[in-house]
């Protein structure tokens, strides 16, 4: 969605711009997989994985060398405390104890890439141990990290997704140089979605931030467009503040992208904002700031 700017008395740009069998054993003896359950097992930072998870089953436990192909990567592993670690089960999809590890899992994945993610084709899940791990006392949680085919995912902007890609190589400071995972500029495409362009090529659009919503639902999140456009307005005066494109620019104004549903409920909040040139007028630089 997109908006036209108004002047403000700053006179800042307002540009708006997701068994084997057993033999028999004695009466007395362990089975072999309680064993295994009460060992401690906790997962690997670093590590690389061929499939996407929301729960880490310790049998399917199977990490790949980055450099293989693979889809998500295991950024941080944290654990649960407090309330959190004392329940009888993994805190569920879109409870407060879940939504306060991913803001952990947020601030390790920003510092992992060497940038804030969300500013880039990336999405963030949480794994969480498999129901008897936890029984048996784990309290870990995987941080996995993973890439997007597109800003506006596979489908449409209007039902955006966030499938993980496959790829090869780690994320790891991959946002400290230039790199096309990397929010730029843009242009739209004949279903109004946005396609990467090099900023020295004409276009329309230019990503220059994050507005971090409040806590609620995804539809809360869409229903007032006009409150976005006015954060994402902010985000664009902070960027260009004391620079040449500080002027504003008559037509020019805002647009903005949600998260993926998915996303929301994961913990991302972040409402990618970008600068809109106008409908008449194209950029062939990016914007100062």
């Amino acid at each position: 969605m997109r908006r036209r700017l108004r002047g403000t008395a700053l006179g800042l740009l307002l540009a708006t711009l997701v068994t084997g069998c057993a033999g028999p054993t004695d009466a007395g003896a362990t089975p072999k997989w309680e064993s295994a359950s009460a060992a401690p097992f906790v997962p690997v930072a670093g590590a690389c994985h061929r499939e996407v998870e929301n729960v880490g089953y310790r049998f399917a436990y199977a990490p790949v060398d980055c450099a293989e192909v693979h889809r998500t990567e295991t950024v941080h592993v944290g654990t649960f405390t407090g309330a959190a670690a004392g329940r009888t089960t993994p805190p569920p999809a879109g409870s407060a104890d879940r939504r306060t590890a991913f803001k952990a899992c947020d601030a390790r994945a920003t510092a992992y890439a060497g940038a804030d993610w969300r500013g880039a084709l990336m999405s963030l899940r949480l794994v969480t141990p498999e129901p008897r791990d936890w029984t048996a006392g784990s309290r870990w949680y995987r941080c996995d990290l993973f890439t997007l085919s597109s800003i506006d995912g596979s489908s449409s902007r209007r039902n955006p997704d966030d499938f993980a890609t496959q790829r090869t190589g780690s994320l790891r400071g991959v946002l400290t140089r230039p790199s096309p995972l990397r929010f730029a500029c843009f242009d739209e495409d004949r279903w109004e979605n946005l396609a990467p362009v090099p900023c020295a090529r004409a276009h329309h659009f230019e990503y220059v931030g994050i507005w971090t919503a409040p806590e609620g639902t995804y539809e809360w999140a869409g229903r007032d467009p006009e409150v976005i456009y006015n954060h994402c307005q902010q985000v664009i005066a902070r960027r260009v503040r004391g620079t040449a494109d500080e002027r504003p620019v008559p037509g020019s104004g805002t647009m903005y992208r949600l998260p993926s549903p998915g996303a929301w409920q994961r913990g991302d909040r972040g409402i990618r904002c970008f600068y809109w040139s106008g409908e008449y007028r194209t950029m062939s630089r990016p914007l100062e700031g």
